[in-house]
């Protein structure tokens, strides 16, 4: 199985796991020297998704964690790891498509990324609709619930 490094690490001032409210948290990803010139042409977009790891979740645990309340809530009923974004996954990775707000020699700057400080940033690209976006999304009744507050 492949081993991955990351190319970067998450400065921000969140540092503790919160109940939401990420929309205008800014965070600065500071790229490794080896990849700075990786980010020739990015500043040229408003939006990009980073992929990063969960480096502070303890490991998955299926007994607990296959099937869960969504955040949490007791008001939701449990589903599956799969069927949800929970930061409880058997590869702790995450992804978030984020503002784009500055780009320099050294890193870059995002709003809305829910990752803690010194979080390793293990990719970025560029947001492209027609790669993420797709029209007639069907969601579960639950999401717009357990989103209330969380951007």
């Amino acid at each position: 199985m492949a081993q991955f490094e990351p190319i970067g690490t998450v400065r921000s001032d969140r540092t503790e796991m919160s109940a939401g409210h990420w929309a205008n948290v800014e965070s600065r990803i500071e790229i490794d020297p080896l990849y700075v010139k990786g980010l020739a042409g990015l500043s040229e977009f408003s939006h990009v998704v980073v992929i990063f790891h969960l480096h502070k979740i303890p490991p998955f645990d299926p007994a607990k964690q296959i099937a869960r309340n969504p955040r949490g809530m007791e008001n939701l009923d449990p589903v599956g790891v799969f069927a949800q974004r929970t930061k409880f996954r058997p590869n702790p990775i995450g992804v978030t498509a984020v503002e784009l707000l500055a780009v320099d020699e050294k890193g870059v700057m995002v709003r809305g990324l829910d990752a803690l400080d010194g979080t390793p940033v293990l990719d970025i690209k560029p947001y492209i609709p027609a790669f993420e976006r797709k029209d007639n999304v069907r969601l579960p009744g639950w999401v717009d619930k357990m989103m209330d507050g969380y951007f």
